[in-house]
């Protein structure tokens, strides 16, 4: 399931029909049950009792994620324990939510077009598609819901599938989304799922952040050792409360002061060109922000987040 790419874009936001993934024939979802009247306490199903909430877990798990986030934010990016407990916090919302059920919405669009004997233009069916949305990068976002409540902040008319939140991640990887997002237009509960997510909440395990993780660290530590022009290297997060709002991890050069614009291109150029080369960074980074920073350090050192 692992894509490994740099950062990529995708198209206009779009209707993808419903993934084999999510359906298992027809006009039934993937436990067979029908979509038409859908409901969140029939008896055959595996939500019999899901009433359409959030659950209690995934709620504690971002609201702490947001506190570490606030904190990091706040009071910066050079005290490790607020890196460390940020990166905890991250993790654990990940992990959190491979445990939990979630709604994906279906919303209907038109389907064959008909004329009536007055000469009238009118819908002959329906259908009922999976929207993608557009994040702020381009690629494609499926958005996913924690509760009843919440898609319905986003779109009443959306109709809900609930599925394990690993199924969502495989439909996601399945069609090519590089993106999740829970709970889209509710603040407080949002949560994305990045590329390099995708497969530890299908498989639900633990993984390391990137700006957290040291084979990453060290891959952009080796990028940079030769090159005198840099200084130092900060690897930290783009996107601290994770509702992709922002590349995902940033890289900071703190360079030699005095660079002309010709250097700093061809610096950048060299760097990203070794990044694109390092399958770890591919593998482990959904996206980054590089950042210049001017240091009069007479000597050369390395900063990470670990």
């Amino acid at each position: 399931m692992a894509i490994e790419k740099l950062p990529s874009t995708g198209d206009a936001p779009r209707a993808t029909g419903v993934p084999a993934s999510l359906v298992a024939g027809g006009a039934a979802d993937s436990a067979g049950y029908p979509w038409a009247g859908r409901t969140f306490a029939h008896h055959d199903t595996a939500f019999a009792d899901d009433d359409g909430s959030a659950s209690a877990e995934l709620q504690h798990a971002v609201k702490r994620l947001r506190e570490c986030a606030h904190e990091f934010m706040q009071r910066g990016s050079q005290q490790p324990e607020l890196l460390a407990a940020l990166a905890r916090a991250q993790a654990d919302a990940l992990m959190t939510l491979s445990t939990q059920r979630v709604l994906v919405p279906l919303l209907a669009e038109a389907g064959d077009i008909g004329m009536t004997p007055e000469g009238r233009t009118v819908e002959k069916t329906q259908e009922l598609s999976i929207v993608t949305v557009a994040a702020p990068d381009g690629r494609r976002v499926m958005p996913v819901f924690s509760s009843a409540a919440t898609m319905r902040t986003w779109n009443p008319a959306a109709r809900p599938i609930p599925v394990p939140a690993p199924q969502a991640a495989v439909a996601a990887a399945s069609e090519r989304t590089d993106l999740i997002i829970i709970d889209a237009g509710t603040i407080d509960s949002e949560l994305g799922v990045r590329r390099t997510q995708l497969e530890p909440v299908a498989l639900a395990q633990r993984i390391e952040v990137p700006w957290n993780d040291a084979a990453v660290v060290q891959a952009f530590r080796d990028s940079v050792h030769d090159v005198d022009e840099v200084l130092s290297i900060d690897v930290l997060p783009g996107d601290p409360e994770m509702r992709l709002l922002a590349p995902e991890t940033d890289v900071v050069l703190h360079l030699l002061p005095g660079l002309q614009k010709d250097q700093l291109n061809a610096i950048v150029g060299l760097v990203q060109q070794r990044w694109a080369e390092k399958s770890v960074i591919a593998q482990r980074v959904d996206s980054m922000r590089v950042m210049l920073r001017e240091q009069s350090a007479p000597q050369k050192k390395f900063n990470s987040t670990i």
